[in-house]
């Protein structure tokens, strides 16, 4: 049976997100993560989301998650069993950082996020919902990107994530059934939610402590309008996408 472009890319995901979380949890905490002020089991509820995310969507990227089916139990227990396993090899003295139960209830959390979330939501809007916890996270949750007292950072952060969510919503956007609209209808409807969440972003980092700074507000801006006029052009030449899901 032939392997379709996303579930391709999907298993490539899952080949190289792996790896690299069995990689940072058996080598000695990175100072940069103990100094990013975000919790470390905040840190383990998002890496085993995105996994169960990754795995879910490698075993059936067209459908949503069925509880009345075997295949969400098997990915529940094949990562859950995994999150035990690593939690119980950190413990070992050959690695010595530790087992603890809290993380592993982190893990599992996670776990059961990313199932609740595909339980309601296909695939556009599930990858929606996760990049925005993710945005919200590294944002608001976290001081990484300041750490390094490397600025540009933050720029680039602002700018790749609001272009690639901004990029994902014109995805799901396109595939809802619309009127037909020309140029500026698709760039008001491809810019909305993107701004509007830009804004919830920054209102809420206030919250959090978070410094106002208006060159990531102004660069986030420019990653949501140039999204969304680069997909609105590309659509209006090449035509509207079909409503597959």
């Amino acid at each position: 049976m032939p392997i379709h472009r996303r579930h391709r890319y999907i298993l490539t995901a899952v080949g190289i997100y792996w790896p690299v979380i069995f990689w940072l949890t058996h080598i000695p905490v990175p100072d940069l993560a103990r100094r990013s002020g975000m919790s470390d089991k905040t840190m383990h509820v998002l890496a085993y989301l995105a996994l169960t995310f990754l795995v879910w969507l490698a075993v059936s990227p067209y459908q949503k998650v069925r509880w009345n089916r075997p295949a969400v139990w098997v990915v529940l227990a094949l990562i859950a069993g995994y999150g035990a396993l690593d939690e119980w090899m950190q413990g070992l003295p050959s690695i010595n950082r530790g087992a603890d139960v809290a993380d592993f209830l982190a893990n599992l959390l996670g776990i059961l996020l990313a199932l609740g979330i595909l339980s309601f939501l296909r695939f556009w809007p599930a990858l929606l919902t996760v990049s925005a916890i993710f945005i919200f996270a590294v944002n608001n949750l976290s001081g990484i990107l300041l750490l390094l007292g490397q600025y540009h950072l933050n720029t680039i952060f602002h700018f790749t994530a609001y272009a690639a969510i901004t990029l994902i919503w014109i995805q799901y956007d396109s595939r809802r059934p619309h009127s037909p609209g020309g140029l500026l209808s698709r760039l008001r409807r491809g810019i909305a939610l993107p701004a509007a969440f830009l804004i919830f972003i920054k209102i809420t980092g206030l919250l959090f402590g978070k410094k106002f700074w208006w060159i990531d507000a102004a660069v986030g801006v420019f990653a949501v309008c140039a999204a969304a006029l680069g997909s609105a052009l590309v659509m209006r030449r090449r035509g509207r996408p079909s409503t597959k899901h």
